[in-house]
């Protein structure tokens, strides 16, 4: 084995279900084929830091400058933060910003329905996912709603939402599925709608919130529970992903003290030990908004972005503050070189990257 690094070029050298559903299913999820291997299979540099990174964008900043940050940086994607008055202009957006990167954008952005919804208006289908009680309905509304956002050129959403909110005050309480114990199924349903529609489903927040009023937007909601009760608590998400159904996660900002003393996004034992090899997740991993105050309040996001991908985290999501992504990739940087981060681990990384983007043949132009 042979591990070489050009920090100033940043380039590496690495060598050496069952589904009984009513409706569509991914039925070639567990075929081998003879074809030939990807491009992507043989690919042995990485060529940027940047693309495990996916930066926001807000409707009130001048595109040119997003598309500033991904030509200098080079990150993974851009999460839509806000929709312009006329949603038409995202395709524009979207063409230059995927000008100047290297590898097609993941363009992704939060339309869950219901009160998250940052494409608005009669054309866009608005319903929540505690309207959605039926697996047809389910696949339905991700089938509709997929295909408005691949008419914008987005290719990724952030949903459907597996935590359980049985409390009418838990903050996210109209945002998750009316029952949790039918929720795996409907929103593996939902999944394949989106599938169907061309848009990656980024499942969130695992491994679970808190069914209370804590909001990680702005404190650091903590689950009482030991390593034995994880398995239940952590129930929807197992079963999705035992199912072979979930191709991308995003962790929750959520501390589970008798667990470990790092919140999920930066716990080795949540997204490595627990996550890849007790559950033998093979999807992507994203981490929620870095800058989010359950996070900041105790790590600043260039600290907090190197131990997201010491965890075992993929793509580190700057959101509301995308402009802090230049120091927290210069952070990693710096990690890499001291041996803190080892470069196979970024090989991984980068092939699910890739190789996600690859499947769903993203491309740098809207169809």
């Amino acid at each position: 084995m042979i591990i070489t690094a050009v920090w100033s070029g940043w380039y590496f050298l690495y060598s050496n279900h069952k589904d009984n559903s009513p409706v569509p299913t991914d039925t070639n999820r567990n075929q081998t084929t003879t074809s030939s291997p990807s491009p992507i299979d043989s690919r042995k540099d990485i060529t940027t830091v940047g693309q495990f990174f996916m930066i926001g964008h807000w409707a009130d900043t001048p595109p040119a400058s997003t598309t500033a940050l991904v030509k200098e940086y080079q990150p993974s994607g851009v999460l839509i933060m806000s929709a312009p008055g006329n949603p038409d202009e995202i395709k524009t957006w979207v063409k230059e910003w995927n000008k100047v990167a290297k590898e097609p954008l993941f363009i992704a952005i939060d339309q869950e329905g219901g009160p998250v919804s940052r494409l608005k208006g009669n054309r866009f289908i608005a319903t929540g996912q505690r309207e959605i009680t039926d697996e047809r309905t389910a696949y339905e509304i991700g089938l509709k709603r997929g295909k408005e956002l691949t008419a914008l050129g987005i290719n990724m959403n952030l949903a459907p939402i597996l935590d359980t909110a049985t409390q009418t005050d838990s903050f996210l309480y109209e945002r998750t599925f009316p029952e949790p114990n039918t929720a795996a199924v409907l929103a593996g349903a939902m999944i394949r709608g989106f599938k169907t529609a061309g848009v990656i489903a980024v499942v969130k927040h695992f491994p679970g919130h808190p069914d209370n009023r804590t909001d990680s937007h702005t404190e650091l909601p903590q689950v009482n529970i030991t390593r034995r009760q994880l398995p239940d608590f952590a129930a929807p998400f197992i079963q999705l992903i035992s199912n072979h159904q979930a191709e991308a996660l995003m962790t929750g900002h959520i501390l589970f003290p008798q667990i470990d003393t790092k919140p999920t996004t930066l716990s080795v034992f949540f997204l490595t030990d627990f996550l890849r090899q007790k559950l033998n997740y093979t999807g992507l991993i994203i981490t929620d908004d870095i800058i989010m105050d359950a996070i900041d309040k105790t790590w600043d996001s260039n600290e907090a972005s190197v131990m997201a991908l010491q965890a075992g985290a993929d793509i580190v999501l700057f959101a509301a503050e995308p402009e802090k992504v230049e120091t927290a990739i210069k952070a990693v940087e710096e990690a890499v070189s001291a041996g803190l981060i080892s470069p196979a681990k970024l090989m991984s990384s980068q092939e699910r990257i890739l190789k996600l983007k690859e499947k769903y043949q993203l491309t740098r132009v809207p169809q």
